[in-house]
């Protein structure tokens, strides 16, 4: 089979699996282990994110909270003595599904977030002021930036419904009749 004709069928085997999987499980389960095991066959590399979305041992499509769950748990290592210069075995995380068909459960180790790294900013020309400065001297360009967006913001508005009574108009004058269901409307 050639390399367009096996991917082609690897996809149909995968999606067919993942739209049978809330409506027929069992279906879905054989159509994704063929899919497993013609990937395994042709020796062919299949990331991570194409495995933790089934199940190895069953091929159930992990739906977590239906089909499986999932948590992290600190892995323990290998080596449980204590290294040569005393310290202990870090332990790593692990993500966890548990498929609730089988019941296997399957480890992907976590890779440790990056440790924070902050940097000193120091400056010798800035000045720190204190609040009553601050409070003392408003800056006349803030005050002149607030009277234009309030006017702008009263021009908007009222641009707005200058458009809505326009509007209104309009579909008076193209109605044909002076009158519309709201003119018969009982008000109280």
């Amino acid at each position: 089979m050639s390399s367009p004709e096996l991917w082609a069928r690897l996809r149909y085997l995968n999606d067919s699996a993942h739209l049978l999987a809330t409506v027929a499980p069992s279906t879905s389960r054989h159509l994704r282990s063929r899919c497993d095991a013609l990937i395994s066959e042709r020796e062919l590399a299949s990331s991570d994110a194409h495995r933790r979305n089934a199940c190895g041992a069953c091929g159930t499509i992990m739906i977590l909270g239906w089909e499986g769950t999932m948590q992290t748990e600190p892995r323990p290592s290998r080596r449980r003595t204590a290294q040569p210069d005393g310290q202990a075995v870090k332990q790593t995380k692990a993500l966890v599904y548990k498929c609730k068909t089988c019941y296997r459960k399957t480890r992907f180790p976590l890779s440790d977030p990056p440790e924070a790294t902050r940097h000193k900013v120091t400056s010798s020309n800035s000045r720190v002021m204190s609040t009553s400065e601050l409070l003392t001297k408003p800056s006349p360009v803030s005050l002149a930036a607030k009277s234009n967006s309030k006017k702008r913001a009263k021009a908007r508005k009222r641009g707005g419904l200058e458009a809505l009574l326009a509007a209104k108009e309009t579909s008076r004058e193209v109605s044909g009749f002076g009158l519309d269901l709201m003119d018969f409307m009982k008000k109280s």
